[in-house]
């Protein structure tokens, strides 16, 4: 289908000529020849548009008609009224030239077809030289308000930045804004320089336009400043307050939409977290037992895969501590930390602040039965851990620190048949965080209530029919509260005992306080109470029994009463 064949041209309105269905690539057309050609590509029909714009005399470039014969110019693009500087037109077809649009850029006022050179220029190269200028005042190098004689009509506009060269040596150079620009008069403020010296071929040019393409602004003591070089990926950071220097800010915390440490700190601490990206690890050899932090890929950690620490600070604020480098605390031979042999143990873990550095320590809260739990909300002391270190509830270092705050990590759980002789590796390694328990807060809880009584005439400590209670226990570290309550009589006047016992064999395996009661009349009753911590070292059920004794008659316990065991985190 031809576009705009002769036959169907319409009387110019515009600034515009219609399209062509094809244009030159650079080789003569030959219009006078004519005929059916093959042009960028496409076949011609006749009537078809061509712009011919590459003819070896100017004078016969323009916009002609295909026929088999020699082409004649289109009716629109014939006579000298129709023909001017910046008419466009736009080329449909072509492997070269579809899509693009040409400029007439004929400099002949007006112009005579047949006489005048018809010119052409693709609108990306003319809109390029509007956008550039040339220069020969001569002028320093240097910052502040420089004015060049130079071409008119180009596309500067106040405000404008434009980058000055010195046309032979490019590295010679001026950074400024537009502040005037009047005929062949352009005055601008300079900001930035590179090179020096004196010169007067100055190659002047938008920025951010096509004309400056591939020209690397200077940069100056009245520019943004940076190192001169970094490492790939990194950040950049200002490094004063002009907002002019720049330095290399190191990695990136992660990749897009990074969230800065703060954020990280208010999200954690909402979260009752003392740390991120890490990870506990231990392991066990020459009989000590060594705790490392890693990151969650499993590496130590480093500048590009950091471990965070928030600790709680003097004014109940918290401070991050980024940790970029290994990190880790080992516990000697022969440091038993206060643990028992062949009993599970928990040990605690706890990253110091110490001046700003992390500090790991160890800590184990119970000793016998009774449980100390460490404190985040105050300062606290450790000492340097050694083979000596054998107390439990001491915060033991990795060098002795006095009055620093620390925030607790988690706990790893082990049981070591020679206390001291660090040779199982832990068997469980947990986190602080939401619905880990702290030291003596309760686990979980087992109660009855026990009817009917249950009695004895033993003179020795024997299990009472029905007066026990059942506890799941969840680790074998943890102490167990076991509790009974209920009345205490007998048949004659005697006195009694009664006692708890881990499991239901008698007189074994007593625990807690041996209450005795002396019954002055014969089925008299008294309250009884009876209380003991225990640690079975156990997981799973374990029974918890009343046991009872008497030096005459029956003594029974009831006729009701209750029972309970409580599992409290160590």
């Amino acid at each position: 289908m031809a576009i705009n064949s002769i036959a169907g041209n319409t009387i110019l309105t515009s600034g515009s000529f219609p399209p062509v269905r094809v244009a030159s690539t650079g080789s003569p057309l030959n219009p006078s020849a004519g005929g059916l050609l093959v042009v960028d590509g496409v076949q011609l029909v006749a009537g078809d548009r061509v712009l011919c714009k590459d003819e070896a005399n100017a004078i016969n470039n323009g916009i002609y008609a295909a026929t088999t014969g020699p082409w004649v110019r289109t009716t629109d693009a014939t006579n000298n009224q129709q023909f001017f500087s910046g008419m466009a037109v736009t080329v449909a077809l072509g492997a070269v030239n579809a899509g693009l649009t040409y400029i007439c850029t004929t400099t002949d006022d007006p112009v005579v077809v047949g006489t005048s050179n018809i010119t052409f220029g693709a609108q990306s190269v003319v809109a390029t030289a509007t956008q550039s200028a040339t220069s020969a005042t001569s002028l320093v190098i240097g910052t502040g308000s420089k004015t060049f004689t130079t071409q008119a009509g180009k596309a500067f506009q106040l405000g404008q930045y434009v980058l000055v060269n010195e046309t032979s040596n490019s590295a010679n150079q001026m950074l400024g804004q537009i502040t005037a620009y009047s005929g062949t008069s352009l005055t601008i403020n300079v900001i930035a320089t590179g090179g020096s010296g004196t010169h007067a071929d100055w190659t002047i040019a938008l920025t951010n336009s096509a004309a400056a393409a591939g020209l690397l602004p200077p940069v100056g003591s009245g520019n943004v400043t940076g190192p001169g070089s970094s490492t790939a990926g990194h950040i950049a950071t200002f490094a004063d307050g002009t907002g002019k220097v720049l330095q290399d800010g190191g990695a990136p915390v992660g990749a897009a939409n990074t969230i800065t440490p703060a954020m990280l700190t208010t999200a954690a601490v909402a979260f009752a977290v003392g740390m991120l990206n890490g990870t506990i690890v231990s392991s066990v050899a020459a009989n000590a037992l060594t705790i490392a932090m890693k990151t969650l890929a499993g590496a130590d950690p480093s500048s590009s895969d950091p471990v965070f620490f928030f600790i709680r600070d003097a004014t109940a604020g918290y401070v991050v501590i980024e940790q970029t480098a290994a990190l880790s605390i080992t516990v000697p031979a022969n440091a038993t930390l206060g643990t028992v042999n062949g009993q599970a143990n928990r040990i605690w873990l706890a990253a110091f602040n110490n001046g700003g550095s992390a500090l790991l320590g160890v800590y184990n809260t119970l000793s016998g039965t009774n449980i100390v739990p460490w404190d985040e909300t105050a300062a606290a002391n450790g000492t340097g851990v050694t083979s000596s270190s054998n107390s439990a509830q001491t915060w033991y270092t990795a060098s002795t620190v006095s009055a620093k705050n620390l925030r607790v990590l988690g706990y790893l759980e082990s049981t070591q048949a020679t206390a001291g002789t660090w040779a199982t590796i832990p068997s469980k390694s947990e986190l602080l965080g939401p619905g880990v328990k702290r030291p003596g807060e309760m686990v979980g809880n087992a109660n009855t209530v026990t009817g009917g009584g249950g009695s004895t005439s033993s003179a020795t400590l024997v299990p009472l029919a029905g007066q026990n209670v059942t506890m799941n226990i969840s680790s074998a570290s943890n102490l167990i509260r076991v509790e009974a309550y209920g009345t205490i009589s007998c048949t004659l006047t005697a006195s009694v005992a009664t006692r708890l016992s881990r499991g239901a064999v008698a007189n074994t395996n007593m625990i807690g306080n041996n209450d005795r009661a002396n019954i002055t009349a014969s089925n008299l009753s008294m309250p009884g109470a009876l209380l003991a911590y225990d640690v079975p070292n156990v997981i799973g059920n374990q029974v918890y029994s009343m046991q009872g004794g008497t030096g005459a008659g029956i003594m029974t316990w009831g006729p009701t009463g209750i029972m309970s065991a409580t599992e409290l985190q160590i």
